[in-house]
C-alpha cells in the first residue's frame, strides 16, 4: 500500500496499470481490495486532473489526453433535450389520434 501511494506522489500522471507492470500485480487485485479503494480514487483524480490541465496548457497532445479522459468517464457528445410547448412533452399525433373531420381537413390540404 505504501509503494501505490508514493508511486502516485512521484508520478505527474499517474497510471495505474504503470504501477501494477512496476509492481508485478495484476491490476484487478487492487480493484478487489477494499484497502485500496482509496488510493485508486485518489491515483484516478490526479491523473484526470493531470491530463486536463496539461491538455489545457498544451502540454499534451491533445487526441491523446482526450482518450485518456474518456477511458475516465469522459464524453464529448452532445446531448440535447427537446420538449414540447411550453416545456411539455413531446406529443406525437398518428392518424388514430384524429378525428374523421380532422383527416379530411388535412386530405383537402387543410390542418385546421
Amino acid at each position: 500500500m505504501k509503494s501505490f501511494e508514493e508511486y502516485i506522489d512521484n508520478n505527474d500522471i499517474p497510471i495505474i496499470v504503470d504501477f501494477c507492470t512496476k509492481e508485478k500485480i495484476l491490476k484487478q487485485n487492487l480493484y478487489d481490495r477494499e484497502e485500496f479503494s482509496t488510493l485508486l480514487k485518489r491515483c484516478t483524480a490526479k491523473k484526470e486532473a493531470a491530463l486536463e490541465k496539461g491538455m489545457l496548457k498544451g502540454d499534451l497532445v491533445p487526441s491523446a489526453a482526450i482518450f485518456s479522459l474518456k477511458q475516465l468517464g469522459w464524453s464529448d457528445k452532445q446531448e440535447i433535450a427537446h420538449s414540447g410547448r411550453d416545456g411539455g412533452p413531446i406529443r406525437i399525433t398518428t392518424a388514430d389520434d384524429l378525428t374523421d373531420d380532422e383527416l379530411a381537413n388535412i386530405a383537402a390540404g387543410s390542418s385546421k
